[in-house]
């Protein structure tokens, strides 16, 4: 019987059982010769770019209750070091557009597609679809904008669409 770094194979185990196994008592070191190393996988997130605090409590569990998990920036400097971190898989953003930092919200969508381009995105505003504020063109696609005050069905719906349109799965 050949012997493996913690335990002994199994010959006589069904086609597919495990062939060896760690002994349950001991500790494993993973930096010992022969244990299997993990590669730990990017967490698949939704970004929430929104600088009032209540309003992105609301975003976050509306999305959380729909069975997604969210990192949450306060304003735009932010919103791009957490897309950037190897640590997270942005799947999407909502952003709001009026963010009141020296990165605006049309940088923070440029610099997120430039980091990941086709990137689906949800546009939060209070401003009149007619405002000059409001216009999205430019921005690339897909890019989707929810008029506050944001109806949580509406957002969830917008949303969904948005991140088909680019992976067809949501």
């Amino acid at each position: 019987m050949a012997k493996c770094p913690a335990g002994a194979s199994r010959p006589n185990l069904p086609l597919g059982s495990p062939s060896w196994l760690w002994p349950a008592n001991r500790p494993v070191n993973i930096n010992q010769p022969g244990v299997p190393h993990l590669v730990e996988m990017p967490r698949h997130v939704i970004l929430v770019v929104e600088y009032d605090a209540m309003l992105a409590l609301d975003l976050e569990q509306t999305l959380a209750g729909a069975g997604h998990e969210v990192v949450r920036a306060a304003d735009g400097h932010s919103a791009v070091i957490k897309a950037a971190d190897p640590a997270v898989s942005v799947l999407a953003a909502i952003v709001n557009l009026n963010l009141p930092d020296r990165v605006t919200a049309r940088e923070v969508i440029g610099r997120l597609r430039a980091q990941r381009p086709g990137l689906p995105i949800v546009v939060v505003t209070g401003y009149s679809p007619l405002a000059s504020q409001a216009d999205l063109r430019g921005l690339g696609g897909p890019t989707v904008r929810l008029q506050q005050p944001i109806d949580p069905e509406r957002l969830l719906q917008r949303l969904k669409e948005t991140m088909m349109s680019v992976t067809g799965v949501a």
